[in-house]
């Protein structure tokens, strides 16, 4: 069943999963607000926006109900707001590269439409509803005969009750060579037009000295008549008709040449990365509560919403989202931007982060001393999630078996060792996972694993400490390229076009975006020349993290 004429009160009630009597429980009660929770929040252009919440019960009731109403609304390509794979950015990007832009704002959108108006649409056509099936969905989905913003069905509900409004602005911009679109109550034209040839029906200027002046406009009046006779009243504060020459602005975006978000509010993104990564978190945060109204946002969340927006509208691929999320995701903090596949070298640029690797690799110095023999070695470590240190399985094993000293040091910090114990040694894959045992150490960054493998023809850049000499400060870095992918022994290796060399064996093998791409393995030994300079790829790695977990699993079950 589906919502169509037939359709009876009681076949509605099923649909909904619920009996008609259930129903009447929310709307005969003489008080329905009861049902709502109502706070307020800030606009953006000042002021409040009341929110009215439905409890559990009936927020259920009207989520169900907004299904029901979906397989019976088909939207206008032009209506942007609450559709599927729709937003402000579609909504902006048919007014990109205009001449004029012209924004309007309908006054009370959702307390315009009233209990008469939802019951009378939905007994017309094409939804021809039963009076009666009407009404209960006009009962459910209003509150004090209104459209409670806060409400799952209120959105879809706004939509359909302005699709007369929708086509008839739509052929109205058709017929004056102009772009139209609408999210929620707000309105947009664009016009390729010069403003002395943009039609008085849909926007009038003032004429100063002869000369038509955008800069002082009003609504025309065919558009200002489809907008009354559809029940709206338009705000004639924010009637704006901005110029090419100037910022046009859709729905909060800029659309001049294409769609974009605001430089002020990338310089303000900006600043707040700085600031966490100049004055620490703690400080950045008391700073931000001092500016900002809400209390309870917290900077480093607030911060991650605000470059998730920015990669809505720019997308992923964007050079100055990458720039900002690169920063953001080098902060010491939990929370993450994603990046996507990099297509650019960073560069000079990652020499600004020599901290950043520093903290996330280790000098590893390995003893195996016995009665009988003595036998030592150096390489590299890195930290993952979970308090690991990722190391080649040479770089501990020794001639005899395991290191029985094996020391950790941050080569910034060699004052510093921790002493670590072998977890996993995985001889097939020249892997070895390490836990520090003392002293105990709170804190250990760590690189993120990347969800692809490298490709050949991929930059990757190779960290680590070859023939490490104790007056350096910062991990060596050496930028590759991957020339050939293979297969030994059923493990699969990376070959890059640089020669490595001893010590370097352990290092982590980063992306363009910093993300772990695998440990390298194998370079030259100093017996000369070799060209198999090469590393293992992180789906080796995460094999035997796999079986770390497995293994655990079976030790606590025994």
């Amino acid at each position: 069943m589906k919502l169509d004429s037939t359709l009876s009160v009681d076949g509605l009630a099923s649909l909904l999963g619920t009996s008609y009597i259930k129903i009447k429980h929310f709307y005969y009660k003489p008080n329905t607000s009861a049902y709502y929770s109502t706070f307020e929040i800030d606009k953006k252009s000042g002021g409040k926006r009341k929110i009215m919440s439905p409890e559990e019960r009936l927020k259920t009731l009207q989520r169900r109900l907004k299904l029901l109403l979906e397989g019976v609304y088909v939207s206008k390509k032009q209506v942007n707001a609450f559709v599927k794979d729709r937003s402000i950015v579609t909504n902006a990007k048919s007014h990109t590269r205009k001449k004029f832009v012209l924004n309007i704002d309908l006054e009370d959108f959702f307390t315009t439409i009233t209990f008469a108006r939802v019951r009378g649409l939905l007994i017309a056509k094409p939804y021809a509803l039963q009076p009666s099936v009407a009404t209960v969905i006009a009962h459910l989905a209003t509150v004090h005969g209104f459209l409670p913003q806060g409400s799952p069905c209120s959105p879809i509900l706004s939509n359909m009750v302005c699709s007369s409004m929708d086509r008839q602005l739509l052929s109205l911009a058709k017929a004056h060579r102009a772009e139209y679109s609408r999210y929620a109550d707000d309105i947009s034209f664009s016009f390729y037009d010069n403003l002395q040839f943009i039609s008085e029906d849909i926007v009038e200027t003032v004429k100063s000295d002869g000369l038509h002046n955008h800069y002082q406009c009003q609504t025309g009046q065919a558009l200002e008549s489809i907008i009354l006779r559809s029940g709206f009243k338009i705000n004639e504060s924010k009637v704006r008709l901005q110029g090419r020459y100037e910022r046009q602005v859709v729905t909060g975006l800029v659309v001049n040449k294409k769609v974009n978000v605001d430089r002020q509010y990338i310089r303000k993104t900006s600043a707040m990365i700085h600031s966490i990564s100049t004055d620490g978190l703690a400080l950045a945060r008391e700073k931000f509560k001092s500016k900002v109204k809400d209390s309870s946002v917290m900077l480093d969340a607030h911060l991650q919403g605000r470059l998730l927006f920015i990669k809505q509208v720019v997308t992923v691929d964007s050079v100055v989202y990458k720039r900002l999320a690169k920063k953001f995701n080098l902060l010491e903090i939990d929370y993450k931007v994603p990046l996507g596949k990099s297509k650019s070298v960073r560069g000079l640029e990652s020499r600004r982060y020599s901290k950043w690797y520093d903290e996330r690799c280790w000098v590893i110095e390995s003893e195996l001393s016995t009665a009988e023999e003595f036998d030592c070695s150096q390489g590299t470590g890195f930290a993952i999630k979970g308090g690991y240190i990722i190391t080649c399985a040479h770089v501990v094993k020794l001639k005899g078996g395991i290191a029985n000293d094996i020391s950790l040091c941050r080569v910034s910090k060699r004052g510093e060792v921790y002493k670590a114990s072998v977890i996993v040694c995985d001889d097939n894959r020249d892997l070895a996972v390490l836990k520090i045992v003392e002293p105990a150490l709170a804190i250990l960054p760590y690189f993120d694993m990347s969800e692809t493998i490298a490709d050949i023809g991929d930059g990757v850049d190779i960290l680590g400490f070859p023939n490490d000499k104790l007056g350096a400060t910062h991990v060596g870095r050496q930028k590759v390229s991957v020339r050939n992918k293979f297969a030994i022994s059923a493990v699969t290796f990376c070959q890059i076009d640089k020669e490595l060399y001893s010590g370097n064996s352990g290092g982590p093998a980063l992306n363009d975006d910093g993300d772990l791409i695998g440990v390298v393995t194998s370079g030259n030994d100093g017996g000369g020349f070799n060209d198999h300079s090469r590393f293992v790829c992180i789906s080796e790695l995460k094999k035997v993290l796999q079986d770390l977990v497995v293994a655990a699993n079976e030790q606590a079950l025994a």
